[in-house]
């Protein structure tokens, strides 16, 4: 019994920062720490940086186990991190098993994008359903799938990967290197590109004129939609209906009808809910519109914290 009341250390590892905490088998946040992720001194300083945190969340406290969200490829079973964008230092690394040696605690791990789905899933705006689809609109677009209450990791461990779902075969280059994919939209980048293209802006070559434009970002460029500028209401509304797009997709192929969207971009939900909702009252088959539950995630930067918390406590959370 004393061991289902012990908490768990949660990590989000990330490409410039580690952010950490020490959770309740309740969700309950009970410290919380931060360091910085020495990614240019390599691994072993990588795990000696996440062996001080966890132990310093540790404190005199018992803990039972570490979860680690880690961006990039990831094969959970054996705690292994194939490739990560943020660590490129990380090729095939056990992870997990060379932590736990050093702290002597178990350690699980999961890809990022998993964990804030789990995280919503457990104790955010997902919280009572079985299956949801979490779409994380941010540098990028990533997301999660829980199915059945667990995360669905596909045959390789790479389900999930939203952003590249294609939505115009026409539309814009996305980082990917295939054109239209949701990403290109929807994201952070897509967002800016659209409104740089709009004021036919160069950032290459900008002229006097362009530094407003080009000093402008997800947030700023809502703002202005929100007061009624034209160019800014054209880049949201072809984000919202390429979202639009994509949600139609991944709810005919999945039968999903929980989807959260997530991260910065997230923030204009006011902008994109309609143009979503517009898209699939157009498109689905077989499906009333009006059953998806389409919300904006509760959590925050708390998301991942607590799905790595959730998947550490297994069966025991609260």
């Amino acid at each position: 019994m004393v061991q289902r009341r012990t908490p768990v250390v949660a990590v989000d590892i990330g490409g410039t920062s580690i952010k950490g905490a020490r959770v309740a088998p309740d969700g309950r946040i009970l410290a919380r720490a931060r360091v910085a992720t020495p990614v240019a001194e390599g691994t072993e300083a990588i795990l000696e940086a996440l062996a001080r945190l966890c132990r310093s969340l540790a404190g005199r406290h018992p803990v039972r186990a570490v979860g680690l969200g880690v961006p990039g490829a990831i094969a959970p079973r054996r705690g292994l991190v194939h490739a990560s964008p943020n660590v490129p230092c990380w090729h095939d690394e056990p992870l997990g098993p060379r932590l736990a040696r050093r702290l002597g605690l178990h350690v699980t791990l999961d890809n990022d994008a998993n964990l804030h789905a789990l995280g919503e899933h457990w104790r955010g705006a997902g919280r009572g359903v079985r299956n949801l689809l979490l779409a994380t609109l941010g540098t990028g677009v990533g997301g999660g799938l829980i199915l059945g209450g667990r995360v669905w990791h596909g045959d390789t461990g790479r389900a999930g990967e939203l952003g590249h779902t294609v939505v115009d075969p026409a539309g814009p280059v996305c980082g990917c290197g295939a054109r239209g994919c949701v990403e290109a939209y929807a994201s952070a980048t897509g967002i800016v590109g659209a409104w740089r293209r709009a004021w036919s802006v160069d950032p290459a070559r900008p002229r006097p004129r362009d530094r407003r434009i080009l000093a402008d970002t997800p947030r700023t460029i809502a703002d202005r939609a929100r007061r009624g500028d034209a160019r800014a209401r054209a880049v949201y509304a072809a984000a919202g209906r390429a979202l639009g797009l994509a949600v139609a997709d991944w709810i005919q192929i999945l039968d999903v009808r929980t989807i959260l969207l997530g991260g910065g971009v997230a923030g204009a939900f006011d902008l994109l809910e309609p143009l979503v909702r517009d898209e699939l009252e157009r498109r689905l088959f077989g499906v009333t519109p009006g059953t998806i539950r389409l919300e904006r995630a509760a959590l925050g930067d708390d998301a991942g914290i607590l799905g790595a918390a959730r998947l550490a406590l297994g069966r025991d959370a609260g």
